[in-house]
């Protein structure tokens, strides 16, 4: 059985008051790594998924490979490009593994993780499909 704990706008205040300090967020990100590196089969796809991650989870108003690329200091966006097209990670296996850290580390009973980078639902209308708020959703 699993819960989802939806976060009303009036109340999202008070969710983003609960934050982690920015050394304990680095290193719980580099345990988080450190737990999904065997997922890679060699050092760069995993060197390049490290500053992938980190380059999503930044304030950086445009996300794409080149962006990204940039603010981790790459000359071009072929590695991050590579890394999404060609190599070899079993994505599953990776969401799996995150999702027990989250479970390991931050999980209590009924507890429910909700990852909102900004609060903004997109609307769907510029797309082809209608989108919707998503939530990270744990086992019991």
């Amino acid at each position: 059985m699993s819960a989802v704990l939806r976060v009303p706008q009036r109340d999202r205040a008070v969710a983003a008051g609960n934050s982690v300090e920015p050394a304990r967020w680095r290193e719980m990100f580099d345990q988080a790594m450190a737990r999904i590196a065997g997922r890679f089969g060699r050092v760069e796809p995993r060197a390049t998924a490290r500053v992938y991650l980190l380059g999503l989870l930044s304030k950086a108003l445009r996300k794409n490979c080149r962006r990204l690329a940039e603010q981790a200091g790459h000359a071009r966006p072929g590695p991050m490009q590579r890394l999404l097209r060609y190599a070899r990670w079993d994505a599953d296996a990776v969401r799996d593994d995150i999702r027990s850290y989250v479970a390991d580390h931050l999980g209590t009973d009924g507890g429910a993780l909700i990852v909102d980078e900004a609060g903004l639902v997109k609307k769907g209308h510029a797309s082809a499909v209608e989108a919707e708020a998503q939530h990270l959703v744990l086992p019991r």
